[in-house]
């Protein structure tokens, strides 16, 4: 930011400092996973998982302590993903729009707002982007679709909200269908396209930056527009936010029987089986979450089903662990 951006030490600081608590949530459940693998590992090699089971202590009350941390863990990711990140990541991007990036009020570009009309056509919105300071959408176009047939065009370099409606200056309509083809000029006409300033910057919010609460309504507005692709996207969103911090517990349920090792191991091989874990946990879970984009009705399912693996597999290995 410094070097490329020509941003203060200061403004640099603070930018860091907001973007903390979105990069804490995600290393929450891997640090998790290499404390246990090590503390487990440092027990087991000095013999004294042992010397406790030889009093009569069992493996599972042993590793019942340490899930429960797992679990809360998971509860303090899980408050944080809610109640920190949303205002923190929302701070962290005023501080880049406002002090690093010059007070640049571009905020969005090439927006795409899709909204049903009373007669059943579909209208789609695109905008280039969205200047704050005047309330004003640049280089907009309005489509209105009936089934996959292109029924009229509306173009205009600049709209801008008034009365709870958009006006848009010095358009040109163009009427393709049925009776195709008639331009008209427009100094100004109004047009509903189905969202505010207030929602156009919700709608230019990446939906991982954003709590579930936020996230309800933008999925109520998607479903009802019409719009099959975003509000796939915002469920898989929503579901995996509540699934994605129990990953702490998960991990740590993998970390109890395998951190406990043989004399012979070495304590470099916890930090190697937990890269291990973390990447083949990942990589599947980026398969779930691509999966239940694609069929929605899924999503629930995909968002925990890695959970729900990597913990029944924590479990096996704990009750063979307990065996021993």
């Amino acid at each position: 930011l410094v070097s490329e951006e020509h941003a203060s030490l200061l403004a640099a600081a603070k930018y860091f400092i907001y973007t903390l608590p979105r990069r804490l949530v995600l290393t929450f459940p891997m640090s998790m996973l290499l404390a246990v693998l090590l503390a487990m590992s440092r027990l087991s090699g000095d013999s004294e998982i042992t010397g406790i089971r030889a009093g009569g202590v069992s493996l599972y009350r042993i590793a019942a302590p340490i899930a429960a941390v797992g679990l809360l863990a998971s509860l303090v990711g899980l408050g944080f993903q809610e109640f920190v990140v949303p205002g923190a990541t929302a701070r962290a991007n005023e501080i880049l729009q406002s002090e690093i990036q010059s007070g640049n009020v571009n905020i969005i570009s090439n927006e795409v707002v899709r909204t049903s009309l009373s007669n059943g056509d579909a209208q789609v919105t695109y905008a280039a982007g969205f200047d704050t300071t005047t309330q004003s959408l640049e280089d907009i176009a309005v489509q209105v679709y009936r089934g996959e047939t292109l029924l009229s065009l509306l173009v205009a370099p600049r709209a801008r909200y008034q009365n709870s409606t958009w006006e848009l200056h010095n358009a040109i309509s163009y009427r393709l269908a049925p009776v195709c083809c008639t331009v008209g000029n427009l100094p100004i006409t109004r047009v509903n396209i189905g969202a505010s300033p207030t929602q156009l910057i919700e709608l230019s919010k990446r939906p991982e930056d954003l709590s579930r609460n936020q996230l309800r309504p933008l999925l109520r507005s998607a479903k009802q527009s019409g719009d099959q692709s975003r509000y796939a996207l915002l469920l898989v969103t929503y579901d995996s936010k509540l699934a994605r911090p129990f990953a702490s517990l998960v991990f740590t349920l993998l970390a109890i029987p395998l951190g406990i090792r043989r004399q012979r191991s070495t304590s470099g091989a916890g930090f190697g089986i937990s890269i291990a874990i973390v990447f083949a946990f990942y990589v599947f879970t980026t398969i779930c979450l691509a999966i239940g984009r694609t069929a929605p009705q899924l999503s629930l399912v995909m968002a925990w089903l890695p959970n729900l693996l990597f913990g029944a597999i924590g479990i096996w290995l704990l009750n063979r662990a307990a065996k021993v």
